[in-house]
């Protein structure tokens, strides 16, 4: 055992802090509560392919650990294990793109696939000149998790109806949590906020999820997703209204955590069924 920089002890060698998810857990999450959406939606829309749903959890289990090590490359005590293992994986996945290409509908799949490489591009390039936590980063990270539920619908259920509202809903509902937990963590550094501050910093947030709302209505009202569908984003907005409007000071992280945990898995339920049941 050796103390690590950090303080904390851990195991000495030189694999030690190279981890199998994200240390933003928060990742790790957007990509499981994806792959759920996709996984539910592809159910309620009458897919049966357990094939297709195996390759669709590998790749929610190859991902995680996929992230975590590019994640730890810029880091020189781990970057010859992270090269190793990302090679490693990136190998796994390819396979299994392979193999789903085989098995499910490939000109979609190869749309989802084209869409990532385009938002892995946008999300190195955010990263290089903004830095990884930058907000242009972080959306391109996300958009690029949300593509696991097409992929997962497609594999599930293959090319049914409004498997591409999949992504864009994911998106929606993920992307949101970015100036919202930006403006949560920050009131930590302050004391109790009056009102007109609590509105002046959370606007990003209370503004994205009213378009959110907007959007959804909208597109249920000319019947392009049933009201169910447009629901699911309802668990989040109020979620963002009241951590705002709260007089709150200092909220303990991993509360706010558990609440993301619980907000994203109604929204992945409920949107699933809704895009994939009929109205």
């Amino acid at each position: 055992m050796e103390r690590t920089p950090n303080g904390q002890t851990g195991i000495s060698g030189r694999g030690a802090g190279l981890r199998l998810v994200p240390k933003e857990h928060g990742a790790s999450f957007m990509s499981v509560h994806a792959l759920l959406l996709g996984t539910v939606a592809g159910l309620a829309a009458g897919g049966r392919d357990l094939v297709g749903l195996l390759l669709a959890v590998a790749f929610g289990a190859l991902f995680l650990p996929l992230a975590a090590a590019v994640t730890a490359l810029s880091r020189p005590a781990l970057a010859v294990r992270a090269k190793r293992r990302t090679a490693g994986l990136a190998t796994a996945l390819a396979v299994a793109g392979v193999l789903a290409l085989w098995r499910g509908p490939a000109a979609q799949l190869l749309e989802v696939g084209g869409a990532g490489i385009v938002l892995g591009a946008a999300y190195a390039a955010a990263r290089a000149t903004k830095g990884a936590r930058s907000t242009p980063a972080e959306l391109a990270a996300i958009a690029g998790i949300c593509l696991l539920a097409p992929g997962a619908w497609l594999l599930v259920a293959g090319a049914t109806a409004r498997w591409p509202l999949s992504g864009a809903a994911a998106f929606l509902a993920f992307g949101g949590t970015v100036p919202y937990v930006r403006e949560r963590v920050r009131r930590r550094r302050f004391r109790e906020l009056a009102l007109r501050e609590r509105l002046r910093g959370g606007l990003p947030a209370l503004v994205w999820q009213a378009a959110v709302l907007l959007f959804a209505g909208a597109a249920a009202g000319v019947g392009l997703v049933g009201p169910l569908a447009a629901a699911a984003f309802l668990p989040g907005a109020a979620k963002t209204l009241g951590g705002i409007l709260g007089p709150e000071s200092r909220p303990p992280i991993r509360r706010i955590g558990y609440l993301e945990t619980a907000v994203s898995t109604a929204f992945a339920l409920l949107a699933g069924i809704g895009l994939g049941s009929r109205f």
